[in-house]
């Protein structure tokens, strides 16, 4: 079968991320990266200057990826990462107005981050050794560069992520972190950072931070803040006394929506910001020493505004769009002044950077990137949104993607179950990947369910404790609406989803003959197993606590597809990364042979070198052929 023409469209799109003022705050920089690569190849992304008159410039040209810019605060000189000289491993490049970018520093690990000091005499990089894992969000594989590890060795240590100090114009190097914690983020402070870190540098460690304000002269640390829950982008106020901080549930390292936390480095005193209001927030800056700019979810939406340290609003402002670079974390760029620069994309329009002069300004596209992609939908099909209840009422909501022109249904009906589960469909140009399906004129069910973000923190830990029980039935209530809306016909319904989506979608053939044929992504089928295979702690917070006490363990068995697979009847085809540390192959592998056992349809399909998701074109072009196919086959007899 033919690819769909959204796809070749699809493939065009380019993601732009990480934006950042210059100096004087009349440009953006910011990094441009493609969708997918070939075969042995790198990302080939490269850095950009869009003037606030829409003026594009691309600054860097590889080879390889060049990433993650910033430009100093008191002179014309840029820094960014990349991995030009060998592959695989970032290191930090300095532009100084003329010439090429020269390499700086000496850092024996791959960069993931680094601070500017305020008077631009020194860099800190964050960098990760080799051996560690890239996190699910992006790709959840192992870090290597260099020869190929052969054996593979995996032991509790010691790599590390690290802290070093970098002259800006001699390069010279130190370690300056602590020599026994593993540093996930940081912010400098004086004399020093305040960190979130663990003593377990796989991503089992990550579910259990500690903040640690860090000595650099003596590369020591003592505990500011402590967590039950998972911590993310930490902020130190302009004068060092005091850090802002997120705190909430997250499955993945990178998806804490959680509440706002002002901590006293001094006193440990905790402040707790505008729960009542926001509760999904994904990023906090410091705007003054009084208060502090903050991005979130806000329903299908972002949100963005100012906060008060008496947890006023003294400004904010609801789209419905998705403001930041993915649907991972709402984020923005302010300059000194108060301007604004943030990645946006919403129906119909995909991503593309826009800024704002100020709080009360309109948005103005200072870039250009996507929009040949915009015009290659003419037949934008329509996106509805839908509201229905859930189990015991719950009020939930989501969208339902209907081609144009389809004419009086019931259809064949796609229900896309997204990951996670901290993480939602969103207005957004392609949410959760429906258009392609729509484009091939399928109606989409994008659910949402009990555990998504954006409806505050008790609606997002409402499935902890009950992994595929109350949520599986709101996505089912979901169907049923979109049946009693004619729009869904019951005897051609198919099921997908990625990693959390995929276990969700595991447990529907494991447990209803509802759909006639079901494509798992990076999915789940045994939890136990699951836990024990992958490197992070995600199963303890959904099963309610550690895996250790039988009555935790006990859930995790009962509520894993392979322990309820009796009669299965949904044709089932199973699409798994090799080098997938988030949701390990063995999950795939077991879950086909049960399916086979019991006699089911079933196809498992293996991609080498592709991590918890798909990024080689090559591969992504084959999965969407046999995933057409598959659907095409069960859902409307058609073959080939």
């Amino acid at each position: 079968m033919a690819l769909p023409d959204a796809i070749a469209w699809l493939d065009r799109l380019q993601d732009i991320s990480g934006p950042c003022f210059t100096r004087d705050g009349g440009a953006v920089l910011a990094t441009v990266s493609p969708s997918g690569i070939n075969r042995g190849e790198s990302l080939e992304s490269r850095v950009w200057k869009f003037g606030l008159n829409g003026s594009m410039t691309q600054l860097t040209r590889g080879p390889n990826s060049d990433r993650l810019v910033k430009a100093s605060a008191v002179e014309e000189r840029i820094a960014f990462t990349s991995d030009r000289r060998l592959r695989g491993k970032m290191e930090l490049f300095m532009f100084e107005g003329v010439g090429d970018a020269r390499p700086l520093g000496d850092i024996p690990g791959t960069i993931e981050d680094f601070k500017w000091a305020e008077d631009g005499s020194f860099i800190v990089v964050l960098a990760a050794d080799r051996g560690l894992n890239s996190g699910a969000i992006n790709g959840a594989i192992r870090l290597w560069w260099g020869e190929d590890e052969d054996p593979e060795v995996t032991v509790p240590g010691p790599a590390l992520r690290r802290l070093f100090r970098i002259d800006t114009v001699t390069g010279e190097t130190a370690e300056v972190g602590p020599r026994d914690l593993n540093v996930w983020e940081f912010d400098l402070a004086p004399s020093g950072a305040v960190a979130i870190c663990s003593v377990d540098a796989s991503e089992r460690g990550w579910h259990h931070p500690k903040m640690m304000r860090i000595d650099f002269a003596l590369r020591s640390h003592e505990l500011v803040h402590e967590s039950d829950w998972q911590l993310q982008g930490l902020a130190v106020s302009p004068d060092g006394s005091k850090v802002a901080v997120l705190e909430g549930w997250a499955s993945d390292r990178g998806l804490v929506a959680g509440e706002m936390r002002v901590i006293d480095i001094a006193t440990r005193k905790v402040s707790i910001l505008g729960a009542d209001k926001l509760s999904n927030a994904t990023q906090l800056q410091w705007r003054d020493s009084e208060s502090l700019w903050f991005t979130g979810w806000k329903n299908l939406g972002a949100t963005y505004g100012v906060i008060r340290l008496d947890g006023t609003i003294a400004w904010q402002a609801d789209e419905e769009a998705t403001v930041g670079e993915n649907s991972y974390v709402a984020s923005m760029a302010v300059s000194s002044s108060g301007a604004i620069a943030a990645v946006r994309e919403s129906i119909g329009h995909p991503q593309e950077l826009y800024y704002k002069s100020s709080c009360e300004a309109d948005w103005k596209q200072i870039a250009d990137v996507n929009g040949e992609v915009a015009r290659g939908f003419p037949n934008y099909p329509e996106l509805r949104r839908i509201t229905w209840s859930g189990k015991d009422g719950l009020p939930l909501e989501s969208f339902v993607f209907v081609p144009q022109g389809l004419g009086p249904g019931p259809h064949p009906m796609v229900v896309e179950i997204h990951g996670g589960p901290s993480l939602s469909a969103k207005y957004s140009f392609n949410p959760r990947g429906g258009l392609a399906w729509a484009s091939a004129g399928y109606i989409v069910f994008i659910s949402n369910y009990r555990g998504s973000v954006g409806w505050g923190q008790p609606f997002a830990r409402m499935n902890l404790g009950d992994p595929a029980g109350a949520e599986f039935d709101d996505i089912m209530a979901g169907i049923d609406r979109c049946i009693a809306l004619g729009l869904a016909d019951p005897e051609r319904l198919g099921v997908t989803g990625v990693s959390y989506g995929g276990f969700l979608s595991c447990w529907a053939v494991a447990t209803t003959d509802r759909f006639k044929a079901a494509i798992p992504l990076s999915s789940i089928c045994n939890q136990l197993s699951s836990h024990y295979s992958c490197e992070h702690d995600f199963h303890e917070f959904i099963n309610g606590g550690s895996l250790q006490l039988p009555e935790h363990r006990a859930v995790a068995i009962d509520r894993s597809p392979l322990s309820k697979i009796d009669k299965p009847t949904t044709p089932t085809l199973l699409i798994q990364g090799r080098e997938d540390r988030c949701t390990p192959l063995g999950q795939a592998q077991e879950f086909y042979a049960a399916l086979r056992a019991k006699g089911a349809t079933a196809e498992l399909v293996v991609y080498p070198r592709e991590g918890h998701g798909l990024i080689e074109v090559g591969h992504k072009h084959d999965a969407w052929e046999r995933m057409f196919a598959w659907f095409n086959r069960y859902l409307r007899q058609i073959d080939g």
